[in-house]
């Protein structure tokens, strides 16, 4: 989101591609919640568990999941030094080089609906049904630059006022 931070007035956006109820995000809390069962269930069964293995035990769950939790990808364009960064966050440092901006000519909002299907497996239910993205796509040179796709409409529109303002177009 737009943000202006106190000290140095730089006018940033970011985008997170990241959902807490799919893949790694999804491990991440079965873990923690696992080393939480672990160690509260620990408390009120009388075991003879050596406290070093227990705490080993919650631990390396915590770590796992906490590192799961935070993993994640995407953009942040820094309007004002005219520059975007592509990156990896993990425990929330962000990995990845700074980009010059090309200079954008247009941010259009399109919305992008598809038939999705789950690939018969034996564990999970099939499913299909309409899913229906919605994308802010900044143009540069007379070609697509970037795509940011929102599962949200109201997220979309947020964002693509916020990108139109802080580049003036």
């Amino acid at each position: 989101m737009l943000n202006l931070p106190d000290r140095n007035q730089t006018r940033y956006f970011n985008y997170k591609k990241r959902t807490l109820w799919n893949g790694s995000h999804l491990v991440g809390i079965s873990l923690v919640s696992i080393a939480l069962i672990i160690w509260i269930t620990s408390n009120f069964i009388e075991n003879e568990t050596d406290p070093f293995t227990l705490y080993m035990i919650v631990g390396i769950f915590l770590f796992l999941g906490i590192l799961s939790l935070s993993t994640y990808s995407g953009i942040l364009i820094e309007f004002d030094r005219s520059r975007f960064k592509e990156y990896q966050s993990v425990f929330w440092f962000k990995i990845g080089e700074w980009k010059e901006l090309p200079k954008i000519e247009h941010a259009e909002f399109i919305l992008h609906s598809f038939r999705a299907t789950n690939i018969p497996n034996g564990i999970t239910p099939t499913l299909s049904g309409e899913v229906t993205i919605y994308k802010c796509v900044l143009l540069a040179n007379g070609t697509k630059f970037l795509a940011l796709d929102y599962g949200r409409e109201k997220d979309a529109v947020v964002a693509i006022e916020e990108i139109r303002e802080a580049l003036g177009i």
